[in-house]
């Protein structure tokens, strides 16, 4: 036999095994057993504004994004405002959070940041409010298009006295539950959950302005339809079980799973 007729020979015996096989052999898929689809569980946008008491243009941002806040509910959009470089209402957490994000590029605020790194808007855009109101309007809307690829679940129960603790010491304190679920097709990699306490003060500036910044909690890499279980147990003091309701100030709890390596949030819930 020539070698012409064998190689003719041959390119038949591929081309008949390629059609047993449907033409699946060169483009396997793999697919997720999920209950729920990107589709099924709608995008949570996180907006972390950071300020520094004093700056002229951020009550510019303050006002703009307060009012989207509330336009939009914390079921799609969650806004935290982190204080920066003693001005009174910072925390070592939320400076040391801006370094995270910014290292050694251009300092300044006010700084918003959407989804994390996901969009970093420094500044304000103009003079006049209803500029920039529809700039961050923009920017979020885009971001709430996007499919999730988590679907992410948490809750809150009061936390006992500990050991050693008298009861007129009691502090209403709580502990947080959660879970986190790639509801993707693909594997997830390089992510944590993280949180936040934040409290509401009557001054500008002062909506959601965040009192501490729970540790990440990295997650294995996470498969199609596996789930990873996490657990807080805040350290803050939230307040004095002999304060009377009217002195108890509002709480705003926020969790929210980022990835480490980009900086680009993936998910957020607040917590009621």
């Amino acid at each position: 036999m020539r070698m012409k007729e064998k190689i003719f020979i041959f390119i038949l015996l591929i081309i008949f095994l390629l059609t047993l096989s449907g033409n699946n052999v060169l483009t396997p898929r793999v697919f997720a057993q999920n209950n729920h689809s990107p589709k099924d569980v709608p995008r949570t946008v996180l907006v972390e504004l950071f300020v520094q008491k004093g700056c002229l243009t951020c009550p510019t941002a303050e006002f703009c994004l307060e009012d989207l806040a509330w336009e939009y509910g914390t079921s799609k959009v969650i806004l935290v405002e982190e204080h920066l470089w003693g001005d009174g209402y910072d925390t070592p957490e939320t400076n040391a959070r801006y370094n995270w994000y910014v290292g050694d590029s251009e300092k300044g605020t006010p700084d918003v940041f959407i989804n994390g790194l996901t969009k970093r808007l420094q500044g304000v855009f103009c003079d006049c409010i209803e500029g920039n109101y529809e700039c961050y309007k923009d920017i979020i809307d885009e971001e709430l298009t996007k499919p999730s690829l988590l679907e992410l679940t948490a809750v809150k129960t009061p936390r006992e006295n500990k050991e050693g603790e008298l009861a007129e010491e009691k502090v209403l304190n709580i502990i947080i539950e959660g879970t986190v679920k790639n509801i993707s097709d693909i594997p997830l990699k390089d992510l944590a959950v993280c949180g936040m306490i934040g409290k509401e003060g009557e001054e500008s500036g002062l909506y959601n302005y965040i009192q501490d910044i729970f540790p990440f909690q990295n997650i294995p890499a996470l498969l199609p339809g596996v789930t990873f279980s996490f657990k807080y147990v805040p350290e803050i003091l939230l307040f004095p079980e002999s304060e009377s309701n009217e002195e108890k100030e509002t709480l705003h709890l926020v969790i929210f799973v980022q990835n480490t390596e980009t900086k680009e949030i993936l998910q957020a819930l607040y917590i009621e």
